[in-house]
């Protein structure tokens, strides 16, 4: 995981800290639930599948909401060119607050004016602004590309698209929940970024050319604003018929039971934090009732599995 200083994402959990802490934001790179790399398969929500072969965005003007709704903006200078095609999340070092609970973020997606329409050259070559290979500034008038997204769709991935949203109208504002944990002293707000979101509702089977403020490249900037940021979520799917159980107490100080009707459809107990990622899996006996302990404070998801694997059942758990 590479750090990135300056230019040096419902639920929420809330970590106690002393006055002037530093605080990072944590970004993990998915494609759905999988990580994101270039050339996997990924699927947008019409169903089509792609291979992603570039994807870059600018994130920039970053707000810590905290305390019960205070709001604390990080300095202008913190911003970041998050690839996550090099690594599987990206750390952003926003400084130290006087923060003690954090609930949520804000930061936007692109490069704010009059920035936009500057002279890249006259940054520093380490710096997120300066001139990159491929290019991320698209023009003096028009600006940036606040997302370079290209890759393949179609049959047999023989269709390229290339989606560079860009334009100061599209200077759009994302607001997340995070997941906040504790880190040597450093509050890391960590999130979710599916990319394979960023495709909702474009047509991926014949290709789709589009550079600008309009069209598909504008609806990639919405989605990036709408949908793509955010925490662990679980579906059940309505045709698995629902078991006869219950997790208890809940809320909960980390001691909690699973009861069971009977056992015979189950065969494991998954506790997933809102990251989606499993803190506990435990293998299930004949007994009809489980406890568990969950020692750190925060919103978890209970989930029940067959012997395939498959999750029949899923519980929302709060610890407190």
């Amino acid at each position: 995981m590479k750090r990135l200083i300056l230019g040096a994402f419902c639920l929420f959990f809330v970590a106690s800290v002393s006055a002037q802490t530093e605080v990072e934001l944590k970004i993990n790179h998915k494609l759905g639930v999988e990580d994101f790399e270039l050339d996997a398969v990924g699927t947008n929500n019409l169903g089509h599948e792609f291979k992603a072969t570039r994807l870059e965005y600018y994130l920039t003007r970053i707000t810590i909401v905290h305390d019960g709704g205070m709001e604390t903006a990080v300095s202008d200078d913190v911003m970041a060119l998050v690839r996550p095609e090099d690594e599987i999340s990206t750390t952003i070092e926003l400084g130290s607050f006087d923060v003690t609970s954090i609930e949520s973020v804000k930061f936007h997606i692109g490069v704010y004016e009059p920035i936009n329409n500057g002279d890249p050259s006259l940054f520093d070559a380490s710096h997120p602004l300066a001139p990159k290979s491929p290019s991320m500034h698209w023009g003096w008038a028009a600006g940036y590309r606040f997302i370079a997204y290209e890759g393949f769709g179609g049959v047999d991935f023989s269709q390229n698209f290339q989606l560079h949203g860009l334009g100061n109208s599209n200077y759009f504002e994302v607001e997340s929940d995070v997941w906040v944990e504790t880190d040597g002293g450093t509050m890391v707000m960590s999130l979710n970024g599916d990319y394979a979101a960023g495709l909702n509702d474009i047509d991926l089977t014949a290709g789709t050319i589009s550079h600008g403020e309009t069209g598909d490249a504008r609806k990639v900037l919405q989605n990036w604003r709408d949908v793509v940021f955010g925490l662990y979520t679980v579906g059940i799917d309505e045709d698995v018929p629902q078991l006869n159980w219950s997790v208890y107490p809940n809320p909960s100080n980390g001691d909690i039971v699973v009861n069971f009707e009977n056992t015979t459809e189950i065969n494991q107990v998954n506790i997933i934090n809102p990251l989606g990622e499993i803190v506990k899996t435990t293998l299930v006996n004949d007994n009809k009732q489980m406890e568990l302990r969950i020692p750190d404070s925060g919103i978890y998801f209970v989930s029940v599995l067959n012997a395939k694997g498959e999750t029949i059942a899923t519980e929302r758990l709060i610890i407190k």
